[in-house]
C-alpha cells in the first residue's frame, strides 16, 4: 500500500522516496528496493541521536555531497524523505513541496511564496479565534499551555493584530506539533484536528 503511494510521488518527480519509522520499518519504492537496509540503519541512528541529546527538535535535515543529496522531514514517529543524483535539473524547492505533500502538509504558503502571481487571497480572523485556540489547547496541555503557546507565537511570528487564516494554520500545525512532545503524537494529531475545526 505504502509503496504504490510512494510510486505516486516518484511519478511526480520525486527521486527514491521513502517512509522511514522510528521502529526501524522502511517503504521505499521498487527502484530504491537497494537502498533500504541503508535507509533503516540511518533511520536508527538518527532517532539514537536524537535520544541521546535530549530536549532537542530536527524537523528538516538537508545534505549535499559532489554526487548524490538526501533531504528529510522528521516527526516524532517517522522519517519521510527523498535521495537524490545531483544534477542541473534537480531543483531543492520543488522537491521539499513535494516531501511536505507527502508528510500531508497543506504547501499553499510554500507555493504562494514561489508563484506570487497566483497568491491566494488572505481572510483576516478575529483575534476571539486566538482565545478558543487557548482554551482548546489547555484542555490538553493544562499548565504547559501558556508556554507553548507563547513560544509558537514567537517561533510562527504571529501578529496578533493582524491574524489571518494562513497564520492560523501555520500555528495549528506547529500548536499539534510542540503539543505531541508532551501528550504523544496520536494526542497531537487529535488536537491539531480539533483545532483546525475552528477554521471551518
Amino acid at each position: 500500500m505504502k509503496q504504490d503511494f510512494l510510486k505516486n510521488f516518484e511519478e511526480k518527480g520525486l527521486p527514491n522516496p521513502f517512509i522511514a519509522s522510528k521502529s526501524g520499518e522502511v517503504a521505499i519504492t521498487q527502484s530504491g528496493e537497494s537502498l533500504k537496509n541503508e535507509i533503516s540503519q540511518m533511520a536508527t541512528v538518527i532517532y539514537e541521536t536524537i535520544g541521546a541529546i535530549g530536549d532537542i527538535k530536527i524537523d528538516r535535515i538537508e545534505m549535499m555531497g559532489e554526487a548524490k543529496g538526501l533531504i528529510m522531514e522528521l516527526d516524532e514517529t517517522s522519517i519521510k524523505g527523498s535521495l537524490f543524483e545531483q544534477n542541473e535539473s534537480v531543483k531543492l524547492n520543488d522537491l521539499w513541496v513535494l516531501i511536505r505533500e507527502l508528510k500531508g502538509e497543506p504547501v499553499a504558503v510554500v507555493e504562494a511564496r514561489e508563484k506570487p502571481a497566483k497568491e491566494k487571497v488572505k481572510v483576516k480572523l478575529e483575534s476571539s479565534v486566538l482565545d478558543e485556540m487557548k482554551t482548546i489547547l489547555k484542555d490538553y496541555l493544562g499548565d504547559f499551555t501558556e508556554r507553548i503557546y507563547k513560544n509558537q507565537l514567537k517561533g510562527q511570528r504571529i501578529n496578533i493584530d493582524e491574524f489571518y487564516d494562513d497564520d492560523a494554520r501555520r500555528l495549528i500545525f506547529a500548536l499539534g506539533k510542540a503539543a505531541g512532545m508532551i501528550i504523544g503524537p496520536s494526542k497531537g494529531h487529535i488536537l491539531t484536528n480539533k483545532l483546525l475545526e475552528l477554521l471551518k
